[in-house]
């Protein structure tokens, strides 16, 4: 199923070697995902490696297990049991680029308002992009409005990314 001009559903469902067969809601989620977000980074950068998208408890353990810096209310879980407000997540690699960290640059600077989460990983070599979360969901009072824009450091964790 074809999510983009560039973009395919399966290239999304899998996860640490899981096949993960995605709801009609995720869909949805991933397809606000890549018209949205991934497929202007596309249009800028070239080709883009999914390393990660979408995700369920079996593929979440086995990450952990292999390392991965996973989290259980990660939006990688979209609109599941597991993250009932997960919005759809991506961690990318974009091939054609001279660099992740300029990537993740042009992310802040030009989608910035499409995004909810934007994390760069330097040791992967990973850009982490989340759906915000009223492209997904209708708005109310009790919803978190945060948005995250961090960078992943290898003594202090993460920290907010100002380079911007």
């Amino acid at each position: 199923m074809k999510l983009s001009e560039n973009f395919y559903l399966s290239e999304f469902t899998t996860s640490a070697g899981i096949r993960i067969k995605p709801t009609e809601q995720q869909i949805f989620c991933l397809k606000v995902l890549c018209t949205n977000i991934l497929q202007p980074i596309r249009n800028k950068f070239g080709s883009i490696v999914i390393k990660s998208g979408l995700r369920n408890i079996k593929s979440y353990k086995k990450l952990i297990k292999q390392g991965y810096p996973a989290s259980k209310t990660s939006d990688h879980f979209g609109w599941s049991d597991i993250n009932p407000k997960g919005t759809g997540a991506a961690d990318i690699f974009c091939q054609d680029a001279d660099s992740m960290e300029k990537v993740f640059q042009w992310i802040i600077r030009n989608l910035n308002d499409e995004c909810k989460q934007i994390i760069f990983y330097p040791d992967m070599n990973v850009v982490h992009i989340s759906n915000k979360f009223d492209k997904i969901f209708v708005m109310n009072d009790t919803m978190s409005k945060d948005k995250t824009v961090l960078i992943k450091t290898k003594n202090s964790g993460f920290v907010p990314y100002t380079n911007f």
